[in-house]
């Protein structure tokens, strides 16, 4: 009922709605479009549009490499900075955007200001005397083709293999990605959550502002909860949270009992 008297009353023309009003009158003179998933409906048309009045081209202030490999078709922004490596077709770079050598990205990647691709990992070994020597950083990255990268992101190069972000993952604001990772096929990380080295998280992955240990491994369709702290493995379809992480029923057993000293 509160469906249908939205789409009674609202001055829009076209609805997109998983709602059928039980009576025609409701949406006389309105183009009603139903669906399952009117979200997912709205956003592919509306970004449909949006892609087709997109002007390609790159800023004169940009900076690439003479060796670098550009595809047609790309946005590069103000004040860009690109090393020796490859851009794929329709891949949106925005201003003030640090590409280090070694780099390849894919099509149809979106990577926001400020962000840096391709950086040396923090990888140090200490001599006998206990200062640190640089462990050399020879690796790149691997960013597959639909990845978005957001502002201020950090993604590491690789010390001796590459780190890799899979086909259609999305990586928030302020992310930090260490050196060798790998993140699953369109698995989302949000906002100031912070990778250690050699960590490989699965595919369809939610991961919450956290902080996750270096060299463990995390499932597919695994959901790590806001302000988690993972220090082991986490099997796939498993929800995480806490410090340290734990089983989301085991972590909600010893809250209970917290509460009730």
């Amino acid at each position: 009922i509160e469906k249908e008297k939205l789409i009674q009353d609202t001055m829009a023309t076209t609805i997109i709605s998983d709602c059928i009003p039980s009576d025609a009158l409701i949406y006389k003179d309105k183009c009603l479009i139903i669906t399952s998933n009117p979200k997912l409906l709205f956003a592919k048309t509306v970004n449909s549009g949006l892609q087709n009045n997109f002007v390609w081209g790159i800023h004169p202030s940009a900076v690439i490499h003479p060796d670098a490999k550009i595809a047609q078709n790309v946005f590069i922004g103000p004040h860009v900075c690109i090393g020796k490596s490859e851009i794929g077709g329709h891949t949106i770079i925005h201003a003030n955007v640090s590409i280090y050598d070694n780099v390849k990205i894919g099509r149809n990647v979106i990577i926001d200001s400020g962000a840096v691709i391709g950086a040396a990992g923090f990888g140090f070994v200490r001599d006998n005397d206990g200062v640190p020597h640089m462990f050399p950083q020879l690796g790149g990255v691997l960013i597959e083709d639909d990845v978005e990268i957001g502002a201020n992101a950090c993604i590491d190069r690789g010390a001796l293999e590459d780190t890799i972000i899979r086909k259609g993952a999305k990586i928030d604001n302020l992310v930090h990605i260490a050196h060798n990772v790998e993140i699953g096929r369109y698995t989302y990380v949000i906002s100031q959550t912070v990778i250690a080295g050699s960590t490989k998280i699965g595919e369809k992955c939610w991961i919450a502002p956290s902080s996750i240990l270096n060299k463990i491994k995390i499932g597919d369709n695994v959901t790590i909860g806001f302000g988690s702290v993972v220090l082991k493995s986490v099997p796939s379809g498993e929800t995480y949270l806490g410090n340290p992480a734990l089983p989301i029923e085991k972590y909600s057993k010893i809250q209970y009992k917290l509460k009730k000293l």
